[in-house]
C-alpha cells in the first residue's frame, strides 16, 4: 500500500510538472508569437462588425489606406502609388501576408481594447475606432522608384537609412490593385504579385556579396589588402574552374583593384585561402543562417551553406553564387553596416502608433542590432565601394554634387545559363546628411553595371529630394 502511495504521488507530481511546462510553454509562445496570431486574417475577432480600422500614413502624414464613413476600405486614388504601395501596405483580405493592413491588424482594429470599453461602446452604438500606424515609407518616393523601374521586368528595390534603419521604400515588383482584389475583379494578377520581394525574395547575389567575403579578408588577414593576385581571365582549380565576365583578363591586381573590377578569379582565390569557416562565421555576423524576428515584419532568412562539396563550392560560394541566397533588405542591411561605421542598425517600418484618442502608444527608436566591422574595417570596404563607383563597374551609380559607393552583380540562376542572370547594384550616399542605402535586384537583368546601376542612382537621387 506504502508503494502504492508513493507512486501515487510520482504520477501526481509529474502530471503537475508537466502541466507547469505547458503553461509556461504556452506563455513564451504567446510573448514571442502573440502578434503574428493576433494579425492573422483567420482569426474573427478581425471581422467584428463595430470597429473600423485605423489609417495608414506614410512618413509624411500622407494618406496611404483609411477607412470612410460607409466602413469600406480606402487607398490612395494615384493609380501608380497604390500599386507601389500593394506589398508594403497589404490589402484587408490578407493576400500580401506580410502587409501592414495583416501584420498590424491588431492595432490597426485596436482588439486589446478592454471588455468593458468594448461592452460600454456596443450599449452607447458605437463604432469601435483602431489606432492608425504612421510609417517609416516614403509614398511619394516609393511610387517614383516603381515608375522608373526598367519596363518588363521583375524585381525589388530597398532603400534604407542607414544611421537610423528606417525603411523608405520597398518596391517589388510585379505589383497588384487591392481595389481589384476587394471588388473580386476578373482582372488579371500575376501569381507573385502578391509577393513582397523585398522581405520574401530569396535571391543568389552573385558579386555583390565579395562585399562580405572583403569584409572576412580584411577581418582576418590584415596583409591581404597588399596581397598581389594574378588573373588570366580563368581559374582552373581541382574540381572545376571559375571565370571572369567576359573571359577578361585582368593580370597582377591588389584587391582594391579586385574589388572595383568585379574579378572573379581573385574572390574565388580569396575564398579558398579564407576557407569555410571564416567566410561562414563572417556571413553570419552579417545575418545569414539567423532567423530574423524585427517584430515590425516578417522577413525570410538569408542562408550561407554550412557545408559544402569539395572546393568547388567554396570558391563559388566566396563569389555569392551556389548556396548563398539572400534579401533585396538584408542585402541593403548590409551595405548599411558598411556606411554606419560597421554597426548594422534594426530595420524599422512602423514610425509611431496612435490610438483613437490621439494618444502614441508605440514609437520607433533607432536601435542597433550588432556590431558587425570594426570602423577601420568599414571604412576600407567603403573606400573600395567608392572607386568601384569612381572607375569601376558601377559608374552609372554616380550623382553629380554627392558621394557614391557601391558594387554591382551579375547572379547566375541556371547552370547551362539559359536563363539571363539577375543584375544587382548595393550602394549608398556617403552623406551624413542623406544617409540613404539602397538594394537593387532586376530579375533577367544581365550585367549589373548598367539597369540597376542607372536605376539606384535616380532613387537615391529621389529619396535626398524627397525625403530631405
Amino acid at each position: 500500500m506504502k508503494e502504492l502511495r508513493r507512486n501515487m504521488r510520482f504520477v501526481g507530481m509529474l502530471v503537475v510538472l508537466m502541466f507547469i511546462g505547458l503553461a509556461a510553454w504556452f506563455a513564451m509562445t504567446v510573448y514571442t508569437q502573440g502578434s503574428i496570431w493576433a494579425s492573422d486574417v483567420h482569426n474573427t475577432r478581425l471581422s467584428a462588425s463595430n470597429t473600423l480600422r485605423g489609417d495608414i500614413t506614410d512618413r509624411h502624414g500622407n494618406l496611404l489606406a483609411t477607412t470612410a464613413e460607409d466602413g469600406s476600405r480606402q487607398y490612395t486614388q494615384n493609380t501608380q502609388a497604390r500599386r507601389a504601395l500593394s506589398q508594403t501596405v497589404g490589402d484587408i483580405a490578407g493576400m500580401s501576408g506580410v502587409g501592414v493592413e495583416t501584420f498590424y491588424s491588431s492595432e490597426l482594429m485596436d482588439i486589446s481594447t478592454s471588455l468593458i470599453d468594448r461592452l460600454s461602446e456596443l450599449f452607447h452604438g458605437a463604432d469601435h475606432i483602431g489606432s492608425s500606424i504612421q510609417l517609416t515609407i516614403d509614398g511619394r518616393l516609393q511610387a517614383y522608384i516603381s515608375s522608373q523601374f526598367p519596363q518588363g521586368y521583375e524585381g525589388a528595390v530597398c532603400v534604407v537609412n542607414y544611421r537610423t534603419g528606417e525603411i523608405l521604400s520597398m518596391v517589388s515588383l510585379p505589383d497588384y490593385d487591392p481595389y481589384e482584389i476587394m471588388a473580386r475583379s476578373d482582372a488579371e494578377v500575376q501569381d507573385t504579385a502578391f509577393l513582397n520581394r523585398c522581405l520574401q525574395g530569396l535571391y543568389t547575389p552573385g558579386s555583390v556579396f565579395k562585399i562580405v567575403t572583403l569584409a572576412s579578408a580584411i577581418n582576418n588577414d590584415p596583409n591581404v589588402i597588399d596581397q598581389p593576385f594574378t588573373c588570366s581571365g580563368t581559374w582552373e582549380y581541382q574540381g572545376g574552374r571559375i571565370v571572369c565576365a567576359g573571359n577578361a583578363a585582368h593580370g597582377t591586381l591588389d584587391l582594391k583593384s579586385a574589388f572595383k573590377k568585379s574579378c572573379n578569379v581573385t574572390f574565388g582565390k580569396l575564398a579558398y585561402q579564407l576557407g569555410l569557416e571564416r567566410l561562414r562565421a563572417t556571413a553570419e555576423q552579417f545575418g545569414f543562417n539567423e532567423n530574423f524576428k524585427f517584430g515590425d515584419f516578417v522577413v525570410y532568412n538569408s542562408s550561407f551553406p554550412k557545408s559544402v562539396s569539395g572546393m568547388s563550392g567554396l570558391v563559388w560560394a566566396g563569389i555569392g553564387q551556389g548556396q548563398v541566397l539572400v534579401t533585396p533588405l538584408h542585402m541593403a542591411m548590409i551595405t548599411a553596416t558598411v556606411a554606419n561605421r560597421g554597426v548594422m542598425m534594426k530595420p524599422m517600418l512602423a514610425q509611431k502608433i496612435t490610438n483613437a484618442l490621439g494618444a502614441v502608444t508605440a514609437a520607433g527608436q533607432p536601435t542597433p542590432y550588432r556590431q558587425v566591422l570594426s570602423e577601420s574595417a568599414a571604412s576600407k570596404i567603403a573606400e573600395y565601394m567608392y572607386e568601384t563607383v569612381q572607375s569601376g563597374t558601377a559608374t552609372r551609380a554616380k550623382i553629380k554634387n554627392y558621394t557614391v559607393c557601391g558594387k554591382t552583380g551579375s547572379a547566375e540562376v541556371s547552370d547551362d545559363k539559359s536563363v539571363e542572370t539577375n543584375a544587382w547594384f548595393t550602394g549608398f550616399v556617403y552623406d551624413d546628411a542623406h544617409p540613404y542605402a539602397i538594394s537593387v535586384v532586376i530579375e533577367g537583368g544581365g550585367a549589373g553595371a548598367r539597369m540597376p546601376s542607372e536605376l539606384a542612382a535616380k532613387a537615391l537621387r529621389a529619396a535626398i529630394e524627397y525625403v530631405g
